[in-house]
């Protein structure tokens, strides 16, 4: 990767297009350190200092939501504006303005949702890389990072639970007048494994302790970018639990796990929706 900061670096051919009929003149070369600190050789421009915060991914499996933190710093005054320009999987692709700072220092929380409309809704996924630019106009002249050193990944990594935590379930299902259709539990619990796999103590949550069975119906589910399939019964339970008709969904927004099961032996199904105690 250079470590150069190109006055007036081409953006896309359109955005070209309009930077030069504001900007002519010959390219200038600018040292870049760590975290995009400028200097020249007579240290006239202010040391523009950018870098992560907190945050360097967008996890899409966050309850706090998708975001990263982008930290804009100078040791000097600086008037000057900061366009931030992203471009999705590609160093060489496309760039999209997506905000104008106008006030350093600032610190910058950009949300997933903000990067959607920037690249009109388009669905983000997990693996996708996306490449921050930035602009900068210094004592009068633009000038264009190089967008190779400071990146952020989508990520799917399962934050559903701990296994501290106690889980509030309800379970709705459909097996015959003689059988409840509801049923509850407030003593849950859902036990990471590890690859984003959860044993869930009591998947019918409730429902067979209700019709006098044990209170204990173990099954394993995974989690992938907030969509919960089934993997497997535990070792804990009566009955034999498959793989049920549909799927599974975790609500990070909300706190919101819900799973399907089915008893095959005994065609029972249902579906169990799990909330977390305070």
């Amino acid at each position: 990767m250079k470590n150069l900061f190109v006055k007036n670096r081409a953006l896309s051919q359109y955005q070209l297009l309009l930077f030069m009929m504001f900007i002519l003149s010959s390219c200038q070369l600018l040292e870049v350190e760590e975290n995009f600190l400028l200097k020249n050789e007579n240290r006239t421009l202010p040391n523009l200092d950018i870098q992560f915060g907190e945050s360097s991914d967008f996890n899409l499996s966050s309850e706090d939501g998708a975001f990263v933190d982008i930290i804009v710093e100078s040791n000097q005054e600086y008037n000057d504006g900061v366009e931030l320009y992203v471009s999705l999987n590609s160093v060489d692709g496309d760039v999209v303005l997506v905000k104008t700072i106008e006030t350093v220092p600032t610190e910058l929380v950009l949300k997933i949702e903000d990067l959607r409309q920037v690249f009109d809704d388009t669905e983000l996924e997990n693996g996708d890389l996306l490449f921050f630019s930035f602009q900068s106009t210094i004592n009068g002249e633009a000038y264009q990072f190089n967008n190779a050193a400071l990146s952020a990944g989508v990520i799917c990594n399962s934050m559903i639970s701990t296994a501290d935590d106690t889980w509030t379930g309800n379970a709705f299902t459909d097996n015959g007048a003689s059988f409840p259709s509801n049923a509850s539990a407030n003593d849950i619990k859902i036990i990471p494994l590890g690859d984003d796999n959860y044993l869930i103590s009591d998947i019918s949550a409730g429902w067979y302790e209700a019709i006098n069975f044990q209170p204990i119906q173990e099954g394993i589910y995974n989690d992938n970018c907030n969509e919960i399939t089934w993997v497997g019964p535990g070792e804990n339970r009566q009955f034999n639990f498959v793989e049920p008709e549909n799927e599974g969904s975790w609500d990070p927004q909300t706190g919101t796990l819900t799973i399907y099961w089915y008893d095959e032996g005994n065609d029972f199904n249902g579906k169990s929706v799990f909330t977390k105690n305070e």
